[in-house]
């Protein structure tokens, strides 16, 4: 089952809050867009409910960006909430899920958010198959290309 994408976004915050890191709103978007693609590449399955969108500077999940625009290069210091509950958006993850979200913690969370950036960029990358240059600018990244991405790294 997939999630939305600020239930991705939240779990991202919370683990990486765990392990002493400060995210900042291009991290956290890239983390979340990272773990979607390994979680397609090694359960077939989606983690995130919606496809990211080929922007300027990588891929991007609307949903999160509009949540913590404001946070502009600083880091975010609060998870998304429901907007009439009040509630944290949260996702009933299962342990897959949960383990992958931890392990792109882990390898990718400490990343400068322009290197995570550049990594989405690189030729061959769903994004830049996308985009082309601009061409594609706000297109969804189809989940195809993004498991064969990432099986592809598996396979690096």
């Amino acid at each position: 089952m997939s999630h939305e994408p600020l239930a991705i976004a939240n779990q991202v915050l919370n683990v990486a809050r765990s392990k002493g890191m400060n995210l900042t709103i291009m991290q956290l978007i890239k983390l979340v867009y990272i773990a979607h693609g390994w979680t397609l590449a090694i359960t077939d399955k989606p983690l995130v409910n919606e496809l990211p969108q080929a922007w300027q500077h990588g891929p991007v999940y609307p949903a999160i960006y509009n949540e913590f625009r404001g946070s502009g290069s600083m880091p975010i210091d609060r998870t998304a909430m429901h907007p009439f509950s009040g509630s944290d958006y949260t996702a009933s993850l299962d342990d897959t899920e949960k383990s992958i979200i931890e392990q792109v913690v882990d390898a990718y969370g400490k990343l400068h958010a322009f290197e995570l950036s550049e990594r989405t960029h690189e030729n061959g990358t769903p994004w830049s198959e996308v985009y082309q240059g601009g061409i594609g600018k706000f297109k969804p990244i189809n989940n195809t290309l993004i498991k064969k991405h990432f099986l592809d790294l598996s396979q690096a």
